[in-house]
């Protein structure tokens, strides 16, 4: 988990949406789950953010990522793994 983002609470990252490259500012939310709260990345702005730029967004800075058909986690990776303790 990138705990420089959590701390920051936001974050940029380039995300393609329809066809055009793009610079969004992601917040860091938080989100229960089972295993207790996890920080969230959501856009700024009220964007449709596609599955697929999420999941390379949540790959590259190592953080869950809200997107229109729901949160995308990194590869590999879980909500238990980003439980808060």
């Amino acid at each position: 988990m990138n705990m420089e983002i959590v701390k920051s609470g936001s974050a940029e990252a380039e995300v393609r949406i329809a066809g055009m490259l793009q610079v969004h500012k992601f917040i860091v939310a938080s989100e229960k789950t089972g295993f207790g709260e996890i920080p969230v990345l959501v856009p700024e702005k009220k964007v449709t953010l596609p599955t697929t730029e999420a999941m390379k967004v949540a790959n590259q800075l190592d953080l869950p990522v809200r997107s229109a058909s729901g949160t995308v986690f990194p590869q590999g990776k879980f909500a238990k793994d980003f439980a808060l303790k």
